[in-house]
């Protein structure tokens, strides 16, 4: 078991270090973080105009103008979360290539996407390409106009200003150049476009990109790797949202996808979601809520004792770090198997609980990580009880799974003490 577990820290932390000196793939995740308060009140007023409990729904239709509110705030928010990304993309990403001008990148990235929107002149911009399924778009198109201006600027393609010129002043005069070649460019391709089969960038890519991949991540062989890594990473004590970068955007797509089958009365379209991830993973990566509440009620040895009441908190919260540094469990070659096992149970009791109809689907509701398990349930089902059963059997599931691995390291903690006493 050591040999393997010495083979799996081998393999991870150097492609740990790869991933995460990829300066785009931390903008993205930078990004997800920044927006998030956007996206979490965008779900919470899709879930307040349409979840179903009567009393509530009764109250909506006697009173249409707060549904409209309600109706409003999602518009606004989750439904155009692309351009939300790629406001804040290029600057998070232009910060890290080192750009001076990185400010100066978010209204031109903006442009260029419109411009590549397809749009009613001076009447209307289609939000269809605002919302999840212009998000592809609105990566590559961060990624691509920080990248084109830095190159020019390198290249010293730019209008130098005198000395004395106000900073702000010269930055924007720096990538003046740039952005004549960017909006013209992005004006053209979208026009040329708009007058062929394919429609627009935004359809392309759609077609081409996001919808395949968004198969692949978003089915159970594409979580269960998910989770597998997250899990694996975090073992060997490395973040697991280093392990699959685009795991976020990927789950903001699905959120808002089920939002807006909701909003309109249809099936919801993804078993997957960030509702069914946080079921996986209760007390945080590993789902140790089980393992801290088991020791708070079992262990008998005075270490283990201490460590539950100080990280039974955390992890109600989500907050894992405490045992899984306390214990250790990470690199523990005898945790590895409950540590990993409670995660696979996880995944497969929570996916195909929904996908044969046991469990009501989540609704796409980003409720917060740090808020407590069955609470979750609760708040991203849209059958609030069903989710909160879902999320109580994992807990159970998780506890039988730890329960003889607890009594092994109490047992041999309790034999140190009374050794040293």
């Amino acid at each position: 078991m050591e040999k393997l577990m010495d083979r799996i820290q081998k393999f991870i932390v150097p492609f740990s270090e790869k991933i995460s000196s990829v300066k785009f793939l931390k903008a993205v995740a930078e990004t997800m973080q920044i927006i998030l308060p956007i996206t979490v009140v965008g779900s919470f007023a899709v879930l307040f105009a349409f979840i179903d409990i009567g009393p509530w729904q009764a109250f909506l239709a006697s009173h249409p103008t707060v549904a409209m509110i309600f109706m409003n705030t999602h518009s606004l928010t989750l439904a155009c979360i692309s351009l939300y990304v790629v406001m804040v993309l290029p600057y998070r990403y232009a910060t890290h290539l080192g750009m001076k001008e990185s400010v100066n990148m978010i209204p031109l990235t903006v442009a260029a996407f419109l411009l590549l929107t397809p749009t009613e002149l001076f009447t209307a911009i289609p939000t269809a390409w605002l919302g999840h399924k212009g998000m592809f778009t609105a990566l590559i198109i961060g990624f691509a106009v920080p990248r084109l201006s830095k190159f020019l600027v390198d290249k010293k393609v730019t209008i130098k200003m005198p000395a004395g010129v106000p900073k702000f002043i010269e930055d924007t005069f720096a990538v003046f150049i740039a952005c004549l070649i960017i909006i013209f460019s992005a004006a053209a391709i979208g026009k040329l476009l708009e007058a062929t089969s394919v429609g627009s960038l935004h359809n392309v890519i759609y077609t081409v990109l996001q919808t395949p991949l968004k198969g692949i991540g978003l089915s159970f062989p594409g979580l269960l790797i998910t989770e597998i890594l997250m899990t694996l990473f975090m073992f060997c004590g490395i973040h697991g949202s280093t392990a699959v970068p685009f795991f976020d955007a990927l789950m903001q797509t699905a959120n808002t996808e089920n939002l807006s089958a909701l909003a309109a009365g249809e099936p919801l379209p993804n078993i997957v979601n960030t509702g069914l991830a946080n079921s996986i993973q209760m007390g945080g990566l590993g789902a140790t809520l089980g393992l801290g509440i088991l020791l708070l009620i079992f262990a008998k040895s005075s270490r283990y004792k201490q460590l539950s009441r100080m990280a039974i908190v955390p992890q109600i919260f989500n907050i894992g770090e405490p045992l899984l540094f306390g214990i250790p469990i990470m690199l523990n070659p005898l945790l590895f198997i409950p540590y990993m096992g409670g995660v696979l149970a996880n995944t497969f009791i929570a996916y195909f609980s929904v996908a044969l109809g046991i469990i009501a689907p989540f609704s796409g509701v980003n409720v917060s990580w740090t808020l407590p398990g069955i609470l979750q349930g609760l708040l991203g089902n849209t059958n609030p009880l069903h989710g909160a059963l879902l999320q109580v059997v994992i807990l159970i599931v998780d506890m039988l799974i730890w329960y003889p691995f607890v009594k092994i390291i109490d047992k041999q903690a309790l034999s140190e003490e009374k050794k040293t006493a």
